[in-house]
Formats: structure tokens, sequence, C-alpha cells
């Protein structure tokens, strides 16, 4: 009998836990579609709000992989832009009914006034000098993301930029970055041989470590 009333609240238990586990899958999925439509929704009244004389922001972080061809789920959204057009930029959100919450020297993060079920969202914008965003730019392709242009960097440029983050990030963000750089690599059948272009890229952004660990895969 005791036996049987061991089996008994084990198997329960797991039917419990299974099923706590499925509704917070389904929570997690709901607060992801329920950003997402935020997302689309500001990105297509971004472009609206945007000058046409400002320069075309690039996009850049998990979007950036994601339209390159490597899927991931991400809720954030970042860019770059030529920073002395910032003022242009901060002004077309705050339209949109976000405040600037973060200001430094290399970027700084709008986050919306409005809490939905979903929570509060937020953008992070890049600097960078219009020297760099246009070999960035040169180099990339304009891609429409819900209805508004940004620019989709060359796939080496979104490595190097995630080369430099996996260098100086703290653990908890080493992975994301680390398997981005993977996927990228063996999506665009980049050659990471010794003298390869990508070995010059990892001496300049990374170090020998990653660059080890990238050839171990």
């Amino acid at each position: 009998f005791r036996l049987d009333c061991c089996i008994f609240y084990l198997f329960n238990s797991i039917i419990l836990l299974s099923l706590s586990a499925e509704i917070n899958i389904r929570q997690e999925n709901h607060y992801y579609f329920l950003l997402m439509n935020e997302i689309e929704n500001l990105i297509g009244e971004l472009g609206k709000k945007l000058s046409t004389q400002i320069s075309v922001p690039i996009v850049v972080g998990g979007w950036a992989v994601n339209l390159l061809g490597c899927p991931r789920q991400t809720i954030d959204f970042d860019f770059m832009i030529v920073e002395d057009e910032f003022d242009m930029f901060s002004q077309a959100f705050k339209a949109l009914g976000f405040q600037e919450t973060i200001r430094t020297t290399m970027y700084a993060r709008f986050e919306s006034n409005n809490k939905s079920e979903s929570g509060k969202l937020y953008f992070d914008c890049l600097f960078i000098d219009r020297n760099t965003y246009g070999k960035i730019a040169q180099a990339g392709k304009t891609v429409n993301v819900f209805g508004t242009n940004f620019i989709l960097p060359d796939p080496m440029h979104i490595i190097a930029m995630k080369l430099h983050a996996l260098k100086h990030s703290s653990n908890a963000s080493r992975n994301k970055d680390f398997d981005d750089i993977v996927s990228l690599i063996a999506l665009q059948k980049i050659d990471t041989s010794k003298n390869s272009d990508f070995e010059v890229l990892c001496g300049k952004f990374g170090n020998e470590e990653i660059l080890r660990r990238i050839r171990n895969e």
C-alpha cells in the first residue's frame, strides 16, 4: 500500500510539474507575441516619424542575425545611427511615447512610457561616427522591417560586433554571442582556417581563446 501511494504521489507530482512547465511556456509565448506585435507597430510608426534627411539606421544584434538567416527568438531591437543625428531620432521616439532612460557615450536607451500586459518595451540606439557608418552601409544592404527601411550589415561586420561583445561581455551573454557567431559562420560558409580573413577579424576584435573555441565547434 505504501509503495502504491508513493508511486501515485510521484506520478501526480510529475504530471503537475509537466503542467506547470507547459503553462509557463504558454505564458512566455503569449508575452513574446504581444511584444512582437508592439514592436511591429512601433517600428512602422518610427519610419513615418523619421525625416528622410536622416541616414537609414543600421539594424544589429539578434534581429540582424535573424535577418541574415539564423532564426533566434529575440525581442531586443537594437540599431546604430550616426551620432550627430541623435536629436532627430530622439524627437521621433518621444513623439511615439518613449523616454530616454539611459544615455552614455556609446548608446542611448528609449523606454515606453506605457506598461502593458507584456511589460515595458525599449530600444537601444548605438552611436557610430559618419565614416564607420559609411563603411557598414556600403557593404550592407537595405531591408524593410515592418514598413521601415534599415541597413542590414554584411555578415562579417555582424560577426565583428559579436566578437567584440564576446570579448568584453559578462558570462551571462557570452553563450548567446558565441552561438550567433558559430551559426553565421556555418550559414555563410565562412573560412576560419589559418591566415583566413576570419582569423584576421578575430585577431582584431576577439582573441586567441575565442578563435580556438570557434575552430573546435
